[in-house]
């Protein structure tokens, strides 16, 4: 099975559509399935006086430029929506599946709207316990889900990882797992890949030193390159055995 490769561009753009168009550029020469966005509203999703209330603001687009980069952006094209009107705006759009982060797994209200497009969902399952996981499934019962395992960490260090929590949670609820990479470079998503996740999603940049808080667990375009190839030579190596 071919994995299914998400660059997530996220707030890495610094608030630039040219930059973002740039991160689109860069993601679909290095080969990637999909690139991903964030929808939100800063001050509601983490109040003004939060501290990454700073990092959020700037990374916040109108919802005319998700527009203008959905329309761009010449292979699959989504993102995470954090409220009922960034659900609108990406039905609007035309996404063809929805990704629910794991700060959100437990706002029922935005699970419910999400479930209701009947569309395929990508469920981030971060530090949740079982019993929130499957009343998040339930609701979304008549939704194509695939679970991703991910540590809540930026970065994430190596030695939190427990893979076995991701085949545990695929076993569990009989689902498709992936991984939400949040480590410094490849391993770990080529790990997870060795492991049977049938999908990553790895936070990625055009820069390292552009400002942000999530420069430092993000791919470059030619580690992301690199990452696809790796992957698509571990998929070949998985077939002949």
């Amino acid at each position: 099975m071919k994995t299914f490769i998400i660059a997530e561009c996220g707030i890495n753009h610094t608030g630039s559509i040219e930059i973002a168009k740039q991160q689109i550029d860069c993601a679909v020469a290095a080969g990637v399935d999909a690139v991903k966005f964030q929808v939100y509203d800063a001050a509601k999703l983490h109040g003004i006086t939060s501290p990454v209330y700073k990092d959020a603001k700037r990374g916040e687009f109108s919802y005319e430029h998700y527009k203008v980069l959905a329309d761009y952006c010449p292979i699959d094209w989504f993102a995470s929506a954090f409220d009922d009107a960034a659900v609108d705006l990406l039905e609007s759009i035309g996404v063809r599946h929805h990704k629910i982060a794991s700060r959100s797994l437990t706002d029922w209200a935005l699970v419910n709207k999400i479930a209701l497009t009947k569309k395929p969902v990508i469920l981030s399952t971060g530090n949740h316990d079982t019993g929130a996981i499957k009343k998040a499934l339930d609701i979304l019962k008549n939704n194509d889900v695939t679970l991703l395992y991910c540590v809540s960490n930026y970065p994430t260090k190596i030695q939190d990882l427990n893979f076995g929590r991701m085949t545990k949670l695929g076993e569990l609820f009989k689902l498709p797992m992936g991984f939400s990479d949040h480590t410094t470079g490849i391993f770990a998503s080529i790990e997870a890949v060795r492991l049977g996740a049938v999908m990553i999603e790895k936070h990625f940049t055009v820069s390292r030193n552009l400002e942000g808080c999530d420069q430092p667990c993000s791919l470059e375009p030619l580690e992301m390159k690199l990452l696809v190839k790796s992957i698509r030579q571990l998929e070949c190596y998985q077939q002949e055995i």
